[in-house]
């Protein structure tokens, strides 16, 4: 990947306008309770905000491919501590110049020397899900963070007046075109070794594929990236276009978060696939991309990526049994499962950061990512064993009538077994090839 040049760092500065405020206990038991050192406490913050000169909260681009970001009126900043509790929200009071005040209140026990971190929009951050624009950004993944340092409890204070919030993700701009003609992206997946999907409220960083769709078809098409290894990275692009193409292509580049790019990608559409192409050709049949197997001595494509997934390192939708997809492209039967796992070998990996099962066919692979599964006994979704096995549903019931056969592997195994039908399985799809 050829990295163009360099965009301005998305830097927020906040300085302490008047400190903080009056301490207010926070339970009304009694004077000796309130005045415990260990006793939460309510403390009024107002904070004076610097953004620089841009005109609104959003992300906006300017002469140079500069990248600004400023506030607006209720963004919300908050407050953290180090196990990652939150214990307060500071919000805009007013936005679209290149100062706000930021007011609020925290609540808590707090300790001198203590870190507090000021994370901007959100106490978790989310890669996944993009739109690729810029104002999709900047609702979304517009993620930011700084830190205080508590100099005394009695009042609050910090060691310093002022905080600086800095982008914890790169923006790029890629530019996809196939030849010099340029491909409108309808849905985008991209997966790398180190590549952040998400980050919990305590700082704990999920690695997987970001994917995305346009709500408009574009060429040019911005992605808030966050990379946690800090070496240049092969990074593999699984792209739709509004005509229904596919392409895959991989790219090397370090991205470095807190800056910002301008990337070309060159595409080539995957070519169709029939009956007469070799074991492992890969192209598109039935509006997917796929890999041409040899099934009990009959031609089929399987899919390169799971029911509902953008990518091949994506997990895509989890089924319970009662609820398969069907259509052109259908759920394996227990026979083609078994089929493939023993016509092709295959060996537990990790592709782009992600753990699964890579089975060799014909000098290519075919990658089926530890999903794990969703446990149909519990409601709210109980994702069980995700990035250690991976469950596929085959469309055959088992002996049993709670149960189906299914695809299951680790890292030590790979195996036909039967699960419970109303567990919530991923499916990776089979056609005919005409």
């Amino acid at each position: 990947m050829k990295v163009g040049r360099s965009k301005e760092m998305n830097v927020k500065t906040i300085k302490i306008f008047c400190g903080m405020l009056a301490m207010l206990a926070f339970t009304a038991c009694s004077s000796d309770n309130d005045e415990r050192a260990d006793a939460p406490r309510f403390y009024n913050v107002t904070l004076t905000a610097s953004m620089g000169d841009a005109e609104t909260r959003a992300l906006s681009e300017g002469t140079g491919n500069v990248i600004t970001a400023t506030f607006a009126e209720d963004d919300e900043v908050v407050v953290v501590k180090a196990n990652g509790t939150s214990v307060g929200t500071l919000r805009a009071e007013s936005g679209g110049t290149s100062t706000t005040t930021l007011s609020g209140t925290i609540s808590g026990t707090f300790t001198e020397n203590e870190v507090l971190t000021l994370r901007y929009r959100s106490a978790t951050a989310n890669y996944d899900g993009q739109v690729g624009t810029l104002d999709g950004i900047a609702t979304g993944q517009d993620y930011a963070e700084g830190t205080l340092t508590v100099k005394t409890v009695s009042p609050l204070t910090f060691e310093s007046n002022s905080v600086t919030l800095l982008a914890k993700q790169s923006i790029t701009k890629f530019t996809f075109k196939n030849g010099t003609n340029p491909v409108s992206v309808k849905t985008f997946g991209i997966a790398a070794v180190g590549l952040v999907q998400s980050i919990a409220a305590n700082g704990t960083p999920t690695i997987g594929a970001v994917t995305g769709t346009l709500g408009t078809a574009a060429s040019d098409v911005y992605i808030a990236l966050r990379n946690n290894s800090d070496i240049k990275q092969t990074y593999a692009f699984t792209i739709k276009d509004n005509a229904g193409n596919w392409y895959i292509t991989t790219k090397k580049a370090k991205l470095t978060y807190g800056k910002n790019y301008a990337v070309d990608i060159a595409l080539t559409p995957l070519p169709a696939l029939t009956s007469s192409d070799a074991v492992g050709t890969i192209g598109m049949v039935g509006g997917l991309p796929a890999i041409v197997v040899e099934i009990n001595s009959t031609k089929k494509a399987v899919a390169l990526m799971n029911v509902g997934a953008l990518c091949p390192e994506a997990y895509g939708t989890y089924y319970a049994f009662g609820n398969l997809p069907s259509g052109d492209w259908r759920v394996p039967t227990q026979a083609e499962l078994e089929s493939l796992k023993n016509t092709y070998s295959n060996a537990w990996t990790t592709q782009n950061g992600v753990n699964g099962r890579t089975f060799t066919i014909g000098g290519n692979t075919l990658f089926l990512p530890a999903a794990g599964l969703d446990d149909g006994d519990n409601d709210p979704h109980d994702f069980l064993y995700v990035s250690e096995f991976g469950y596929y549903w085959s469309s055959t019931p088992a002996s049993d009538d709670a149960l189906a056969i299914c695809l299951s592997f680790s890292s030590s195994a790979i195996n036909i077994i039967s699960d419970y039908k109303i567990d919530g399985l991923t499916i990776r799809p089979f056609h005919a090839l005409n």
